[in-house]
């Protein structure tokens, strides 16, 4: 019997291959089930205001664009907000994984720096032949 835990790791692995090895058909149906949950909402909202409000087509237009836009700005201004929060702690960690990689190397024998620039060297080597495939 399969764990509900190891379950849930082969469908994220199942998930995320799928993902890896056709993103392009994957994103262009996230894109189209946006759109259509978009339109979704778009036209309930139509409903709602002409229904509650008594409102024509075109003045039920106009508040719907902007009670979308007034949520569209709401949502980038928390994006906003939390990219700062997130950029802040990225430069703490980016300061202290600096530290730590040059305490490292300060601290490594000649024989280990050789050998973390030749591993550097063969992976940039490598990515830029797969990249020219």
């Amino acid at each position: 019997m399969i764990s509900f835990h190891k379950l849930k790791i082969i469908l994220l692995l199942i998930v995320l291959s799928i993902v890896v090895l056709i993103p392009d058909t994957v994103f262009g149906l996230l894109l189209e089930i946006s759109h259509a949950l978009f339109e979704v909402l778009e036209e309930g909202f139509d409903l709602l205001i002409e229904h509650v409000f008594g409102t024509g087509r075109h003045e039920t237009q106009i508040i719907v664009f902007y009670l979308l836009f007034s949520l569209v700005m709401y949502g980038l201004y928390k994006l906003w907000r939390f990219s700062r929060r997130w950029y802040s702690e990225l430069k703490i960690t980016w300061a202290e994984q600096k530290t730590n990689a040059l305490l490292y190397w300060q601290e490594s024998s000649l024989l280990r720096k050789i050998e973390i620039v030749v591993i550097g060297i063969i992976t940039i080597s490598l990515l830029i032949f797969w990249h020219t495939l």
